[in-house]
Order: C-alpha cells, then sequence, then structure tokens
C-alpha cells in the first residue's frame, strides 16, 4: 500500500489490511509524506503560532510514531513501514514540476519488492496529495512496468478517502466489514491523536464507512469529473467542455493543468488560467512553451469549451487533466486520465445520463 500521509492506512485500507495479515500475506506500507506540513493542530497542541522546520520535523516524528501504532492496532508488523518524507501538501507542485528523483525512488520500491496486490491512492481523490500521488504511481507502472508479468501479474487497485467523485464511487467495489473489524478500525484511527484534535467527528465517522475499492485496468473507460463535462482528445489537440457556476467562478481563477510526455520522454505540464469571456489565452508549460488555447463561453452560467494544442506531447502516452478549485487544501475533482488514443471521447457521468432521463419523461 502506498499512503500519501500517516493516517490514510487506517482511513482507507485499515479492513483490507487485516484481512491480508489473517491470511499470511506478506505486507508493505509505504508513506508518501510525513504529514508534517499541518499546521493547525500542531498550533492548537503545542500552543505554539509560528512554526519553523524544526517544528515541522518533530510533528512528522510524531505522525510516524502514530502511524507505527496504528499498523500495530491492525496486526502489521512495523518493520513493513516505509518512509519517504516527500513535502507534505506539495505532491502536486512536485508531479508538475520536477517528480523524476521521486519517480526513481518509486520505481526502486516497487522492482525491490513487487506485490501481487498494490494499492494506491485515486487519481479523482480530492486532496491535492492523494490525487499527485496516483498519478505519479499510474506513470511509474506505465512507463517501468507495461508487462504484467515483470510484476509477478500484479493487481492494482486504487482507494479513495476524500470526495464524493463519481469517476470512483459509480465504479468501486464495496467491502463489508464485520463488528470486529470496525472496531479494530476505530481502534486504529484512534492512534492518530495529532489528527483527532481538529477533526475527531469526521474522523471517527471513518470507521464505520465501508472501504471502496476500484481494479485499474489496461483499458479503463474515463469519466468526467468535476467541473469539466467532457474532453475529446483529438490527434493534435484536446477539446474540453467546462461548465462553473457564476457564483464560483467569482471566488477564484480556476486553473487547468494538462500534464503529459514530450518527444524526448520527459514530462511536461501546461497550465492555463480560464478567463471570464471568450479569448485567445496562452498556455504556460516548465519548457516555456508559446501555445494558444481557444476558450469560448456562453451565458451566465460559464460553459465554456476549450480546444487545447497538444501537438508536444506524444500520442503514445496517456495524458492527465485537472481544474483546479481549491477550498481550503481540498479541490473540487481530482486528476483526469485520457488514455494514450489518437481519438478518444470521455463521457459523461452516468448521473448525467440518468437526469437527462428523467427530465425527458413528462
Amino acid at each position: 500500500m502506498f499512503a500519501p500521509h500517516p493516517d490514510d492506512e487506517s482511513l482507507a485500507c485499515s479492513i483490507l489490511l487485516q484481512r491480508a495479515v489473517r491470511a499470511g500475506a506478506a505486507i508493505r506500507v509505504v508513506y508518501a509524506t510525513d504529514g508534517d506540513d499541518n499546521p493547525w493542530p500542531q498550533r492548537v497542541l503545542e500552543r505554539k503560532w509560528r512554526l519553523d522546520a524544526t517544528d515541522r520535523k518533530r510533528w512528522g516524528r510524531l505522525r510516524r510514531t502514530e502511524a507505527l501504532a496504528a499498523l500495530r492496532v491492525l496486526g502489521v508488523n512495523v518493520s513493513a513501514a516505509r518512509f519517504m518524507a516527500l513535502p507534505d501538501q506539495k505532491l502536486t507542485a512536485l508531479l508538475m514540476c520536477d517528480c523524476r528523483s521521486a519517480l526513481e525512488r518509486f520505481t526502486a520500491i516497487i522492482a525491490d519488492w513487487p506485490p501481487t496486490d498494490f494499492l494506491v491512492p485515486s487519481i479523482s481523490d480530492t486532496h491535492p496529495d492523494h490525487s499527485a500521488l496516483g498519478v505519479m504511481l499510474r506513470l511509474v507502472l506505465s512507463d517501468y512496468f507495461p508487462d504484467p508479468t515483470t510484476t509477478g501479474r500484479m493487481a492494482i487497485w486504487s482507494y479513495t478517502v476524500h470526495g464524493r467523485s463519481a469517476a470512483f464511487f459509480d465504479r468501486a467495489e464495496t467491502i463489508r466489514q464485520s463488528p470486529i473489524e470496525t472496531a479494530t478500525k476505530l481502534r486504529a484511527i484512534r492512534c492518530h491523536k495529532t489528527q483527532l484534535k481538529l477533526s475527531r467527528k469526521r474522523f471517527l465517522g471513518y470507521a464505520g464507512r465501508p472501504e471502496r475499492l476500484v481494479k485499474l485496468g489496461t483499458r479503463d473507460k474515463t469519466v468526467a469529473d468535476g467541473s469539466i463535462g467532457s474532453v475529446s482528445r483529438l490527434p493534435h489537440s484536446l477539446r474540453i467542455e467546462v461548465r462553473l457556476s457564476p457564483k464560483a467562478m467569482r471566488m477564484s481563477e480556476p486553473i487547468l493543468s494538462v500534464l503529459g510526455r514530450d518527444e524526448a520522454g520527459a514530462l511536461r505540464c501546461a497550465t492555463m488560467r480560464l478567463p471570464a469571456r471568450s479569448s485567445r489565452v496562452k498556455m504556460v508549460d516548465s519548457a516555456s512553451l508559446d501555445q494558444g488555447a481557444v476558450a469560448q463561453y456562453r451565458g451566465n452560467a460559464f460553459i465554456g469549451q476549450l480546444t487545447i494544442p497538444i501537438s508536444r506531447f506524444l500520442a503514445v502516452h496517456p495524458i492527465f487533466v485537472k481544474l483546479e478549485r481549491r477550498s481550503w487544501f481540498f479541490d473540487e475533482a481530482g486528476w483526469l486520465e485520457i488514455p494514450a488514443a489518437r481519438s478518444t471521447q470521455i463521457v459523461e457521468p452516468e448521473r448525467d445520463r440518468v437526469k437527462a432521463r428523467l427530465l425527458a419523461i413528462r
């Protein structure tokens, strides 16, 4: 299991880990960050307003200790834990700027201990660290382990902690839990005392929530999510329909990001702020590409259709798209993966099709 922070093992996969222990499976839990950049609980608990690097390191060590205690409750040997200490709350920036070193570390960890079942965060999770880690691991698996025989025919499962994405929940398998498993999960969550200080009700509520998984395959159908209504991948461009409410639009300018690999195989991320009216806007990426994206909007409902050039991204690799609309430290939605194909249509969520049918019956 790859966990973005200490506590995700308890919130998302407690039941799975308990069952793996009972089955006698070998287990490894890898924590991407130490959760050290979570200042509000730390300020309350330590009664200290200004926090420096030393304070954050101390907080990170405390959260590691809590994670190990939770693993013991779940029956997992603490020697199974690995801590990568990547920058907390900054995995999206790492993904979009320079994550080559992190990808190499992920690759080495998986190659050294190839699992039969691999648990990764969903790219649909609304916490930016979760969705960014999900994208990184998909890049590693597609780039370095394209042949399932090289990893012992590994089954890849995604899990989510935050949000109610239709792109995830409409496909997820639900794992029912027994009262004993629920009680153990509750005890594991209680080990994360730092996080219970300000979010006690929300955290303890995860104990009774069924865990859900989506099994990833090579031909998964991508479903639009959040304010992105649909996406079409054409030979040299992406056509994206964006639907925003006027109220949300006044709060902040949404940022659209497109991530893919260039001709040299290097990751490139182009970003743009969505304008308030029809215009030609400029996308800027890490290579300072001067590309134009045409935006056309209509009415007060802010329905926009973007045509974005993607000639610099190789067609043989998938492209990831995200529309960032932050609320505190959560996003409205995570990333979308557009498969490596010359013409791929991302369909509307099933809920929209149901609504259309209901409106037609009068």
